[in-house]
């Protein structure tokens, strides 16, 4: 049987300031992609299970990441243990962002694809 993980602290007042400049710079770099500023891809090779992935960051989204291209998942670093859709990102990952800087709310229930 597995055993359900540990649930985060509450979050701190960086981590909701963090939140709300995140989103912030999201909404932005979608009206204006040129506003993303440089694209950083690193390979991680991971051991369990074995295989890789491609990260893709940039300098003007902090904590943003693209998974395995396109075709792949996002992940925020404000919302640990969770991955979104491309089509999710902005109604579901600036919503939880802003969520989360507004009321210090974390998210705690997924919907359409991705998981908790």
């Amino acid at each position: 049987m597995a055993r359900a993980s540990k649930p985060l602290p509450p979050p701190t007042m960086q981590e909701r300031a963090d939140a709300a400049i995140a989103a912030r710079a999201l909404r932005g770099a979608i009206a204006d992609p040129s506003t993303m500023g440089e694209r950083h891809v690193v390979h991680a090779d991971l051991p369990r299970p074995r295989r890789g992935e491609w990260w893709e960051t940039w300098t003007n989204l902090p904590g943003f990441i693209r998974v395995n291209g396109c075709r792949g998942y996002y992940r925020h670093a404000c919302l640990p243990g969770w991955t979104y859709l491309r089509a999710e990102i902005v109604p579901e990952m600036i919503l939880d962002l802003e969520v989360l800087a507004e009321r210090g709310v974390r998210p705690t229930e997924g919907t359409g694809e991705r998981a908790a």
